[in-house]
């Protein structure tokens, strides 16, 4: 079973299906959010897979009850139907035999049940209920009309290679895709990867970030292997001596390493069993049907195999080297009583450990605060005083009929004004606006921006269509030019609002009033207008504060968008409001439909939830790399002192002062530090100026750099302090003895 990724039109999809031979079954669907009433009950919010009879097909699993649906069902005209899952038939139906043949209501439109799927079947994501998807035979433009996922099965004798080649004949114009501006051509992949979006530039970023982070960590645990093995030579010497074989001193070490990576292993195992509990716990989607918080066992085949290895590299290597020429080495030390020296490689993995963590701590705390922040220093007022909620209407319109369509939004455009009219005389309830969406959940789109003498910039930006009072009830500050009225609600008038970030970042002009903003797709990285231009009529304060977001807003008339959000101010006292919604709308009209009534304030903390994540692990990670950074030099520090105590010792005889006696111990050590904090400054310099830190959610501190410089300076000399004073009280006598 396979998949083509991205989304696709439907008009594109149904040529798909009437050309390609090297698939079978070729299906589609999208997930839609209805209201289902039985009988005379009230309707409650269901997902829906609006799908094609062939995915029934592709799943081949009979119907319990009834049958499945079929390509007549798809035909203009057909009675409405519906296939119901297991779990619904149960709860819903008490497990009613005769339920085929019943009659719904879904979506405000009478469906016929006419089967029942089996336990456990969710098809194709983890879906339990299933509608017929119909074409718009009035619409014929490939582009247009509501975008589906398409999946299919391989023909036999066909290969995945040979099918792309197909599907890049026969295949659409570019896909664009909003988040990084990248024009993508449809991809054919196993069905599970083709469901899995691309990763975010953001998170593209933080995954590098973390890369980064952990170089430190891996060259101070082959520091630390490396002097522990060091300090053994004696002892490997000498049971090298008593007739040990090379080969049990290198499997005694290996198995040392294994015990410590796969005790490694596991702890990450736990970890990851941990993160995605929290992921599920947070995630409001519906999960797939594939999805298994259990460990199958090519997981723990692949994590014992890190553990292996890292045994070998851990392990293996230090103790070939130590049981050949250090072996050697120690048979000499056994007899002159002479530490052994530290060679080239010890040098490299200092200074690769201080360079990097002096690279990466500016990066990583830049991340950490842009992450952070927006919770931090809140959204600008005080979103416990706002309560949202969708609202919608069921009524089943077909994407392409006109008439239909301005009737639909015509009614919904009266019932919204009236709704608003009623909630703004409530008692409590100071002022209620209208928008597309939740400030600070907005959509994203590539834009293009005017600048001066015919430039243009290409950015992604959030977009919101929003009402006339959108901003006064937010308390957002107009900066420059006007706020929509009126007026700006007809074509002729294309007009937008930009926000503070925006207006910085891309706006190459002193005065952003009267530049124009349009909507662009890429095709072979050259952009292409896809929309009309709109002029920049004003600029307002960020919106949620503090998140360093572009954003632009367009005018919205009632009944020009579907659904939408309601957002009301509201006073502390006022408790009954949400309650008293679900009235009004029911008493406006049965069709009219509430869901999600949050406070504001409990939105930002679900929106902050993934920030939250991200920043903890990059936190994690970093105070990591600070302890074993001080570990690491603190072990430098040790091992440099143990290895010279009978020469500190003589010379403390001998009347050195301690300045002294700390300059010739640790000369050479401390050379390595400084060599590490000029690489490290040099490279953060480098990632600081290619690595785009704001565009994945970061933000830019000045003097982070120095100061991580200095930082790793003070955590260098602390780490040192032990072992300095060690050295110091170094007995001339002892030393000797020894």
């Amino acid at each position: 079973m396979v998949g083509i990724w991205p989304e696709v039109s439907l008009k594109n999809f149904e040529r798909w299906r009437d050309t390609l031979g090297l698939l079978e079954d070729v299906g589609a669907f999208q997930t839609i959010e209805l209201g289902l009433a039985i009988a005379d009950g009230p309707a409650e919010p269901v997902s829906v897979a609006e799908m094609t009879a062939s995915g029934f097909g592709l799943a081949r699993v009979p119907p319990l009850l009834g049958r499945p649906l079929i390509a007549a069902d798809e035909h203009e005209g057909a009675i409405p139907v519906v296939v119901i899952g297991y779990d619904l038939w149960q709860s819903r139906f008490f497990a009613d035999p005769a339920v085929v043949g019943m009659h719904v209501r879904l979506g405000g439109t009478d469906h016929t049940v006419v089967g029942v799927m089996p336990e456990d079947f969710g098809f194709p994501v983890n879906h339990r209920l299933w509608t017929p998807l119909r074409s718009d035979p009035t619409n014929d433009v490939p582009d247009q009309g509501p975008e589906v996922f398409v999946f299919a099965r391989l023909a036999a004798g066909a290969t995945l290679k040979g099918a792309q080649a197909e599907l890049t004949t026969v295949g659409p114009t570019p896909t664009d895709v909003p988040d990084t501006g990248e024009s993508l051509q449809p991809r054919l992949l196993p069905y599970r990867d083709a469901r899995i979006p691309p990763l975010p530039f953001g998170d593209r970023i933080i995954r590098f970030l973390v890369t980064l982070l952990l170089i430190p960590p891996l060259a101070n645990i082959a520091i630390l292997v490396y002097a522990r093995t060091v300090t053994r030579g004696e002892e490997f010497a000498a049971r090298y001596a008593l007739g040990a074989s090379r080969g049990r001193l290198i499997g005694q070490l290996f198995v040392e390493a294994l015990v410590l990576a796969a005790g490694a292993a596991g702890v990450a195992l736990v970890l990851l069993r941990l993160w995605m509990l929290h992921e599920l716990s947070i995630s409001n989607s519906i999960q797939p049907f594939w999805f298994d918080l259990g460990f199958s066992y090519m997981t723990i085949l692949f994590a014992g195999g890190l553990a292996v290895i890292a045994a070998l590299i851990v392990g293996v290597v230090p103790a070939h080297r130590a049981t050949g020429r250090l072996v050697q080495t120690g048979l000499r030390a056994l007899d002159s009583r002479t530490g052994i020296q530290l060679g080239a490689m010890w040098t490299v993995l200092v200074v690769a450990q201080i360079g990097f963590s002096v690279a990466a701590l500016p990066v990583a705390f830049e991340m950490t605060w842009g992450l952070l922040r927006p919770g931090i220093l809140g959204p600008g007022f005080a979103p416990e005083e706002v309560l949202t909620a969708r609202l919608m209407m069921d009524g089943e319109i077909a994407p392409g009929a006109e008439a239909g369509q301005s009737q639909f939004a015509t009614r919904f455009g009266a019932l919204q004004v009236e709704l608003v009219r009623q909630l703004g005389a409530e008692p409590g309830v100071s002022r209620v606006t209208v928008s597309a969406a939740v400030p600070g959940d907005e959509p994203s789109a590539l834009v293009e921006v005017e600048g001066l003498e015919g430039t243009f910039s290409r950015t992604v930006v959030q977009v919101n269509r929003v009402d006339d009072v959108f901003f006064d009830v937010f308390d957002v500050r107009l900066m420059a030019g006007r706020q929509f009225d009126g007026g700006d609600h007809t074509r002729e008038r294309a007009v937008v609002i930009v926000n503070r970030t925006f207006f910085q970042d891309y706006v190459s002009a002193p005065n952003p009033l009267g530049r124009r903003v349009r909507y662009v797709r890429t095709q072979g990285g050259m952009a292409s207008e896809s929309g009309s231009w709109y002029e920049i009529v004003g600029v307002v304060d960020d919106l949620p504060a503090n998140t360093n977001t572009r954003r632009m807003y367009h005018p919205l008339a009632p009944g020009g968008a579907h659904p939408v959000s309601l957002a009301l101010r509201v006073e502390p006292t006022a408790n009954s409001v949400a309650g008293r919604l679900l009235d009004m709308t029911t008493s406006l009209d049965p069709a009219l439909r509430i869901e999600e009534v949050l406070g504001l304030d409990e939105i930002y903390r679900d929106l902050a939830a993934g920030p939250r994540v991200a920043a903890a692990i990059m936190g994690a990670v970093t105070l990591s790399v600070l302890l074993l950074s001080v570990a690491g030099l603190y072990a430098l520090m040790s091992f440099a002192v143990n290895q010279r105590r009978r020469e500190i010792g003589i010379r403390s005889a001998l009347g050195a002062q301690p300045r002294r006696l700390l300059a010739a111990i640790f000369r050479r050590a401390l050379g390595q530090v400084a060599a590490g904090f000029v690489v490290g400054i040099l490279l953060a310099l480098l990632v600081d100026y290619y690595l785009p830190i704001e565009a994945a959610g970061g933000r830019n501190v000045p003097g982070v750099i120095p100061g991580a410089a200095v930082f790793m300076i003070v955590v260098g000399l602390l780490a040192a302090l032990g072992p300095a004073r060690r050295g110091l009280r170094v007995d001339p006598l002892e030393a000797l003895r020894g």
